[in-house]
This record gives structure tokens, sequence and C-alpha cells, in this order.
């Protein structure tokens, strides 16, 4: 180069800068998908030693495709195994996948099943979702009574869902 001796070192500071720079990104983003990776793989392997709360986590990573591989069967698994464990969010998935028909055979049988173990437990959305199936008959055979049952264990707890001039539910939060 042909330039003085200050412009020179002025050039040589901006590139070694530039360079500086994008090495710090580079390895911010090496960081974050190294760190993710293990993440994923601590929770597997506490999931794999029978950690509900892992399990359920790791159905979670499956379900939304979070680690790159989206499997609905995957996810079922692990939920699964997580409400065998007790655990409430687990039990209201393995529910929503039954009657859904996600990753498994729709089995509505099956689903009343989790969504009332996990309505038991006092899982909000779980007790509506009871309340419809009592209502309209779903998994279980139609029983008003019930259904009113579980709507005012719903209303006695902080969830919102609105009720129509004609008295029934006409909303689901998921």
């Amino acid at each position: 180069m042909n330039l003085p001796k200050s412009e020179s070192f002025n050039t040589m500071w901006t590139w070694f800068s530039v360079v500086l720079k994008n090495q710090s990104a580079h390895a911010r983003v090496w960081m974050a998908t190294e760190f993710k990776e293990a993440r994923f793989h601590y929770i597997r392997f506490r999931a794999e030693k029978g950690e509900g709360a892992a399990e359920y986590r790791l159905g979670s990573v499956y379900e939304t495709g979070e680690h790159g591989v989206c499997s609905e069967y995957e996810a079922h698994k692990w939920f699964l195994r997580a409400a065998f464990h007790g655990v409430a969010a687990a039990q209201a998935k393995v529910s929503e996948y039954c009657s859904e028909g996600r990753g498994v055979p729709k089995n509505d049988e099956e689903a009343f099943k989790w969504c009332r173990k996990a309505a038991e437990q006092g899982h909000g959305v779980s007790q509506l979702r009871l309340a419809a199936m009592y209502r309209d008959g779903v998994g279980v055979e139609r029983n008003p009574k019930e259904a009113k049952k579980w709507e005012d264990k719903v209303s006695t707890q902080k969830i919102p869902f609105s009720r129509p001039a004609n008295g029934q539910l006409s909303a689901f939060s998921r």
C-alpha cells in the first residue's frame, strides 16, 4: 500500500476490528448452538432416567420442532411417559393428542380417561374439555349434570371463557 503511516495504521485497525467483530458474532452463534444442543441432550438424559418434568419438556421439544425434528409420534410418546408419572399438563396433552388423532389413532375413550385425570388434579383447561366431553357425550355417555359440575369447578378458577346466551361454553383456551 502507498498510504501514509497513520492512514495505513487506521485502515489496518479498521480491518482488524471488523474481523474481531465478525469472529465474535460467529463465536456467539457457535456458543448458542452448542448450548442448545447440550440443553437438548441434558433434557433427554433426565427424561430417559424417568423424571416426569423432563419427559414433559422433551415432549414439548418434539411437538414444537425446537431441536429441528418435529414429530407428533415422539411428542406423544414422551407426553405419555410424563402422564404416567402424574404430570397434569402431560395428561392434558395426551388427551388432546388422542382426541385429535395426532401421532396416534383417534380414540375418544382414551382422551376422556386422560382428560379426567388431568382435570382431577386441577388442570383448568382439562376441566373445560371434560365438561364439554360430558355435555356432548364424547368418549363417555352424555351427562349434563357432570358437565355442570365441571363447569362450576372451572368457574371458581381464574380461567377466562365465555358463556353465550344458550348457556354452553363457546371457547377453549389451549
